[in-house]
């Protein structure tokens, strides 16, 4: 049995809404929506995570479907042949659409209250246009909630 938590992400920035204090970078693509700093980050964020908590922790950036839910557990699944406790962040920023999902060990760790409040910080991120910095705090709120293997 898996549980996740599903929410609706917030509509872009306005473009009223700027960054006057960097310079802005060329436009990433839409099959590479992550700079290599960004990669690097969230990879970070990722290894730490499972290493902390012994989970494997895993995110999903893409389109999720007209079913984000049987998408998302799909793909949990899949993870879940290769660990006995893993959590998948599923994030379809296109289609605004948030999965958090946990099975087993991890859901037993990892409640789905808190799986809402680390959305709902996620969702914070994104509204500012930061979706490197939203996965990243809520991959460290959710490798918190779980503790030490």
């Amino acid at each position: 049995m898996t549980t996740s938590y599903t929410t609706n992400l917030p509509a872009k920035q306005s473009d009223r809404q700027r960054d006057f204090t960097t310079a802005r970078a060329a436009q990433v693509s839409a099959d590479r929506p992550f700079k290599p700093t960004q990669l690097t980050r969230i990879d970070e964020a990722l290894t730490l995570a499972s290493k902390e908590t012994g989970l494997l922790f895993s995110v999903y950036v893409g389109t999720l479907g007209a079913e984000p839910r049987v998408t998302a557990e799909r793909l949990f699944d899949k993870l879940a042949q290769r660990h006995p406790a893993p959590v998948l962040l599923a994030l379809s920023p296109a289609e605004r659409r948030l999965e958090i999902v946990t099975g087993g060990e991890s859901a037993r760790r990892i409640p789905n209250r808190v799986s809402g409040l680390a959305a709902l910080a996620m969702r914070a991120s994104f509204t500012t246009g930061d979706l490197t910095g939203g996965i990243v705090g809520g991959l460290r709120q959710l490798a918190d909630a779980a503790g030490s293997a």
